[in-house]
């Protein structure tokens, strides 16, 4: 990639990240984001007036009550805020009848692709990463206060480092799957419906079928993997050191497919 295309690329981030993080469109992203809070807040308040469950006290029990709460945010917070930010870096800008703004400026296609697939990156990864960090801090300050050792020590603050990278590896293969969703389709919400489905019932499926699901190779990265529960069908864990390269593989694939969408692209307003 030449300077040309460098400094296409930084202009597009700067000005989507500006219309994902400080517009309108934003509230939707930062009320997503905040929804773990809620169970939080509200498992806290219970809690003080009736008191802490003896499973979850101390470091080891604020760690299992954690678990729980991020499937929770991989499953749905994660899902749903990526399907709104991704699904509408093109999709929303047609609906807004401003989309040939860019494609008549001298920004090559894929410039145009990557720039906002990086911003929808980089914007959602920030919001839940914050989220996630907040949730994460209350639980275990509240939780293992008292108990032995601190609260937020050095291999909790690891714990929650791990934790924040998978959200950002959830963001990268969750995004570039709307963003070619979003563009292919016209309608957005039945096939949104559809992917959440199928990565809800992954634990009911064999082990092969298992690892057409994004939420398969995410659970190879969570530091603490849930159990599943007893009407799951066990399989074999995938390893991080196949998972991560596998969403990175898969991602880029994928966005060369969006890339070639984005060449084509031809938009005609009257009709949406």
């Amino acid at each position: 990639m030449n300077g040309a295309w460098w400094a296409q690329l930084r202009g597009v981030i700067r000005l989507e990240l500006r219309k994902l993080l400080l517009s309108r469109r934003a509230v939707p992203l930062y009320l997503l984001a905040a929804l773990p809070l809620a169970p939080v807040l509200i498992f806290v308040a219970v809690s003080t007036v009736l008191g802490v469950p003896e499973e979850f006290r101390g470091t080891a029990g604020a760690a299992l009550f954690f678990i729980a709460l991020f499937e929770m945010i991989l499953r749905f917070v994660v899902f749903f805020t990526c399907v709104w930010v991704f699904m509408n870096l093109f999709r929303g800008e047609i609906l807004d009848r401003s989309l040939h703004y860019y494609l008549l400026a001298p920004v090559r296609r894929e410039v145009l692709a990557a720039g906002k697939y990086v911003s929808g990156w980089l914007a959602s990864s920030l919001a839940l990463g914050a989220s996630t960090a907040a949730c994460f801090g209350i639980v275990f300050v509240y939780l293992a206060a008292g108990g032995p050792g601190p609260a937020l020590g050095a291999g909790t603050l690891l714990m929650l480092a791990r934790y924040l990278g998978v959200v950002a590896v959830a963001c990268l293969a969750y995004g570039a799957v709307f963003l070619l969703v979003g563009l292919l389709l016209r309608s957005l919400i039945l096939p949104a419906l559809i992917l959440f489905l199928l990565e809800q019932v992954n634990i009911f499926l064999p082990g092969f079928l298992k690892k057409i699901s994004v939420i398969y190779y995410l659970h190879g990265i969570v530091p603490l993997p849930p159990s599943g529960g007893p009407v799951s069908i066990p399989a074999d864990p995938v390893s991080p050191w196949l998972a991560i390269p596998g969403i990175v593989l898969f991602t880029a694939a994928t966005l060369v497919i969006a890339g070639l969408r984005v060449r084509s692209l031809e938009i005609a307003y009257g009709e949406d």
